[in-house]
């Protein structure tokens, strides 16, 4: 039934495009997180949870 359906559709372009997007949302993700510089970032927030400062949490 499948095959039947894809065999005669011309809307085969919407999934490659939503791959294309998905891979690209999926790398600029992975870019962000180990973006130079972020490391000490990532530090700073996992030690946020100990500390008893009410300052700015950013």
């Amino acid at each position: 039934m499948k095959a039947l359906i894809l065999a005669q559709t011309d809307y085969l372009v919407f999934p490659l495009i939503a791959v294309v997007l998905f891979v690209i949302v999926f790398g600029a993700a992975l870019a962000w997180v180990y973006r130079p510089g972020s490391k000490e970032i990532y530090a700073a927030r996992s030690r946020m949870v100990f500390s008893d400062e009410e300052g700015d949490r950013r």
